[in-house]
């Protein structure tokens, strides 16, 4: 099992202020894409949901990004160009975060080509048509998939529960666990906004469940080999070519 000294890291709960901090201005950019996606009229004046709702995403993130970061020294995962920076360093990009831009692409065009095989058997929406956000919310939307879904299910959960089953299984099945675990549990979260929108009947629960699930495993993967900031930028560009490209397709 690799092992990252803790003495050439920056603290675990300074990389975890920097996602958290992120992670709530994405959540403060995926408000007008959830506001169409809420069921009328809301319960509470959509200030007092946006501001609920961005500070449980920063808390959720930075605690998780804490415990995802200290978990994952242990592992030789986690976010290593920003810790580099953290340090004093001064990396240049990867070049490789273009390839993973093109990866996401092809990963968001995969998901709608298997979204197509339900559509025909899916059960008519409760509101009586789709909501359907427009592009520019569904770009802004991208951020809060690539920078707080990714802090919170693969720094996060994904790595705590590798860290957790490590003793068990080794190191590389408990990342696979970690990586197909927390991808299901991410997809089981998604359930509730489905039911917004159908009637939970088991298509709808297997749909969500397979979509969420076979990216999370992409997503995951990419993570494990290349760092979180690989992965944000491969799910930012699978939810560009879902909620921006598509419906400017559609329409």
């Amino acid at each position: 099992m690799r092992t990252v000294a803790n003495s050439v890291c920056p603290a675990a709960w300074r990389v975890a202020l920097v996602w958290g901090l992120l992670s709530s201005l994405a959540a403060v950019a995926v408000v007008p894409y959830v506001l169409t996606m809420l069921p009328k009229p809301l319960p509470l004046p959509v200030a007092a949901l946006a501001a609920v709702f961005v500070v449980q995403v920063g808390l959720q993130a930075f605690l998780l990004a804490w415990a995802g970061t200290a978990a994952g020294r242990r592992l030789g995962v986690g976010s290593p160009w920003l810790e580099a920076r953290l340090r004093g360093e001064h990396p240049p990009l990867p070049r490789s975060l273009g390839r993973m831009a093109l990866y996401g692409l092809g990963a968001g065009v995969l998901a709608a080509g298997i979204d197509l095989a339900f559509v025909s058997s899916m059960p008519p929406p409760l509101g009586g048509e789709l909501p359907r956000p427009s592009p520019w919310h569904g770009f802004l939307a991208s951020f809060y998939g690539g920078i707080a879904e990714e802090v919170l299910t693969r720094l996060g959960l994904a790595t705590v529960l590798a860290w957790a089953t490590a003793r068990l299984f080794g190191r590389r099945a408990a990342l696979a666990v970690g990586i197909v675990g927390s991808a299901l549990l991410f997809g089981a979260l998604h359930l509730p906004a489905a039911a917004q929108v159908w009637p939970l009947t088991a298509l709808v629960v297997a749909r969500t469940l397979l979509l969420n699930a076979i990216l999370g495993v992409l997503f995951g993967a990419v993570y494990v080999r290349r760092g979180l900031e690989h992965a944000i930028v491969m799910h930012f560009a699978a939810d560009i070519a879902l909620h921006v490209v598509l419906p400017l397709l559609l329409t």
